[in-house]
């Protein structure tokens, strides 16, 4: 059995004022089109499939055609809600819509909601995890306010019938650390606190063959390699390098199984240049790549410049940020003064101040009236 684990689609996404719908459009294409060439079963969404709690009659459209193509393909459909949607929305007439093959969960529960495929080697189990806030988790678990969210969700897999023999795979949204792993973080996320009350061990989801992980938007594994986050289809920071993918795995008998990833190729990358603004519109820095990418541009001019944004606009029409280089080491330098400053005597101060605006250092007899003056108003404010 073949299934397709995606996440982190924020449908609907608006980045530096730039709609994200044509580029969303454009990969999920690819996402059907990988489906029907590597004939999966079915689609795992492990969350984040909007990027906001209301989306826009355009984001449901878009998801709407998506889902509606994989069905017509024959794909069986597996959705939880993210911590960017709206669970309710997510989970809306969702024992109607599992007739057709598409099940989707938005709300948490003390149990897992559980669907079962079958192929040659038996059951394949999926169980259901949404995100939801520990708070939440508590009351719904009845458990005291001191449990963190691995309590919660350890007591909800006790609650939950898993046969240990069958091949049993979990989809959930939730920042999942331990395991020895390093999470490589992004931009595009929400502030994450790790060890915080919100993460969750890896090691609580031991249980499972595979675990569909939804949350952070660079692929990677945690503990093990079937911990795995999709990471998002689409880059959508200029803090994420990765190549993006959708993750393939390949079921055969219990303990057998296959993790690889196809490859999506955005509409327009994300990518950063940097040069002067004379050498970056010359044909042949242009040409170097698709100048229709998305860009963060650092410009090294030292000189002022204007306009700079319609000029670079008039090449790379899709200029999401510009900075220049000079700015950057304007503020810096006035960083390191203010530090410097903070280690001087008010003394010393006056005597840098002075010697600035006349260019000639305080003698003995200014140090000592200057002294007198510091020690009057110092004596005065104790």
């Amino acid at each position: 059995m073949k299934l397709l684990h995606l996440a982190d689609l924020h449908i609907g996404k608006v980045i530096n004022e730039f709609s994200m719908l044509e580029d969303q459009k454009y990969i999920l294409n690819q996402v059907i089109s990988i489906a029907r060439d590597e004939k999966t079963e079915g689609v795992i969404l492990a969350g984040d499939i909007y990027d906001r709690s209301v989306p826009t009659a355009d984001a449901v459209l878009v998801l709407d055609d998506f889902l509606r193509q994989l069905i017509k393909l024959g794909q069986k459909v597996f959705v939880i809600s993210g911590n960017h949607d709206s669970p309710e929305r997510i989970g809306f007439a969702g024992e109607i819509l599992e007739k057709g093959g598409l099940f989707m969960e938005g709300g948490f529960f003390a149990a897992l909601k559980q669907v079962s495929l079958s192929d040659e080697y038996g059951r394949v189990n999926l169980y259901f995890m949404p995100f939801s806030r520990v708070a939440a988790m508590q009351k719904v678990l009845g458990m005291e306010a001191g449990c963190t969210m691995t309590d919660c969700i350890r007591q909800v897999i006790k609650n939950t019938k898993i046969d240990s023999s069958q091949r049993n795979i979990l989809i959930t949204h939730h920042f999942i650390t331990g395991g020895g792993s390093t999470l490589k973080l992004s931009d595009s996320e929400y502030p994450v606190s790790v060890g915080g009350t919100e993460n969750v061990d890896a090691s609580v989801f031991d249980c499972f063959d595979y675990v569909a992980l939804g949350h952070i938007h660079r692929p990677q594994s945690i503990g093990r390699d079937a911990v795995c986050y999709a990471g998002s289809p689409l880059k959508y920071s200029f803090s994420e390098c990765e190549a993006k993918s959708a993750v393939l795995l390949e079921l055969k008998e219990k303990g057998s199984l296959s993790i690889s990833r196809r490859p999506l190729k955005p509409l327009h990358d994300m990518r950063k240049i940097k040069g002067s603004l004379k050498e970056l519109l010359k044909e042949e820095v242009v040409s170097l790549a698709d100048p229709e990418d998305y860009l963060h541009v650092t410009l090294t001019d030292e000189k002022e410049l204007f306009e700079p944004m319609e000029a670079l606009r008039s090449r790379y029409p899709n200029v999401m940020q510009l900075e220049l280089l000079k700015n950057i080491r304007q503020e810096g330098e006035k960083a390191v003064r203010k530090q410097q400053l903070r280690k001087k005597s008010l003394m010393e101060i006056y005597e840098d101040f002075y010697e600035e605006v006349t260019e000639r250092s305080l003698n003995e007899e200014q140090k000592q009236v200057l002294n007198a003056v510091i020690s009057g108003i110092e004596e005065e404010r104790l």
